[in-house]
């Protein structure tokens, strides 16, 4: 089969989590499949940068249209939008749209989707007027309805996708994401992290600078732990999305708080493996890559209770209330103070099932296979 991949969201030099998926999963195809031919179809005045493209196979071909992906965008909203199938030199037999963006179907090429999450329909006040727009214009429920397969990549998702579109449940599977992770040696992980000049001990953050990850709720329940013990800071990892000004401002005026930015690869894993426990107690999430990324570290979580999050996570979490910023703060103790709630944490992972990149490949592979002829 001659299969195409829209890999707009790649453009950025640093991935998000919607990107490291996108790149993990083409690298693992590529590794699981030599038969098919795939065509990676990005658009936009600026390239992708080519550490995403990069691939050393014969059946994988990098497809750039240099156009406006504003113009692009404007023109799919007012119908009369490029066929981005029709961008590569041979006939394809399918495409796959690894995220949400804006797109035209072609009638003669049947179409996979992949939804993340929809958290822009169900926690619409954690997102910008511009997001929000954004979302709107790109027109998600026209996707989910058009598209002959639905992978979504958890439980959560897929109820929300039945609860906001009409759409069968026959048509949606659930492909849990593959992590991947750098083993690294104590030496390694300490050489690396020196740089950072932390504390011996610290709690860890690790995503987008936003609302929806309730961050200021974090940072008002550390406010509460380092009157206890004050030996230990936070330290949050992640990119600026938006409406974060405020969270900057609420770090800057506090000392036991260190913000490091986009950190990614080794460093990032040398982080989590250092750090006392990871606290994410985000509202809403589709999956969450940083509770695998602790667990694989052997990182005790605070998170909450809410989405998707106890579907990943089952009963080896402290769960809390996202709203509540004392149960977070509770819980943050709980992981200082008791030892043996601890060690039990960190101790009794055996039915956890880290997702592998491998296996999250074969399973979209399978779903390819559905539309050869």
């Amino acid at each position: 089969m001659n299969i195409g991949i829209d890999i707009r969201a790649l453009a950025s030099t640093r991935l998000s989590g919607v990107g490291r998926y996108i790149y993990n999963s083409i690298h693992y195809i590529l590794e699981n499949d030599r038969e098919n031919n795939y065509y990676l179809i990005s658009t936009g005045l600026k390239e992708v940068p080519k550490a995403w493209t990069n691939f050393k196979y014969d059946n994988i071909h990098h497809v750039h249209w240099r156009f406006s992906n504003k113009l692009f965008n404007l023109g799919t909203t007012l119908g009369f939008g490029p066929d981005l199938s029709k961008r590569v030199p041979v006939k394809l037999d399918l495409f796959w749209l690894p995220n949400i963006n804006f797109f035209k179907f072609n009638k003669d090429v049947p179409t996979i989707l992949t939804i993340h999450d929809l958290s822009f329909l169900h926690s619409k006040q954690f997102y910008s007027l511009k997001r929000r727009l954004w979302h709107k214009l790109v027109n998600v429920k026209n996707l989910a309805e058009k598209a002959d397969r639905i992978i979504a990549v958890s439980e959560n998702t897929k109820r929300d996708i039945m609860r906001f579109f009409t759409v069968d449940e026959d048509k949606i599977t659930v492909i849990y994401p593959g992590v991947m992770i750098n083993d690294l040696s104590k030496e390694e992980s300490q050489e690396l992290i020196e740089k950072f000049k932390l504390k011996g001990n610290y709690f860890l953050y690790v995503g987008t600078l936003e609302p929806r990850k309730n961050i200021n709720a974090i940072i008002k329940a550390f406010d509460q732990i380092v009157e206890k013990h004050p030996d230990y800071e936070l330290v949050i990892v992640g990119s600026k999305g938006w409406i974060y000004q405020n969270i900057i401002r609420s770090i800057d005026k506090r000392r036991h708080i260190r913000y490091l930015g986009y950190v990614d690869g080794k460093e990032k894993d040398a982080l989590y493996s250092r750090a006392r426990g990871l606290i994410w107690p985000s509202f809403y999430e589709g999956f969450g890559f940083p509770l695998f990324e602790a667990m694989y570290h052997n990182l005790p979580v605070v998170t909450s209770y809410k989405t998707s999050l106890p579907e990943i996570m089952k009963e080896k979490a402290l769960y809390v209330d996202p709203y509540n910023v004392g149960d977070i703060y509770e819980a943050t103790l709980k992981l200082i103070e008791d030892e043996d709630l601890y060690k039990y944490l960190i101790d009794n992972k055996e039915d956890l099932n880290i997702p592998d990149c491998k296996k999250q490949a074969q399973n979209i592979i399978r779903q390819f296979y559905k539309f050869r002829k």
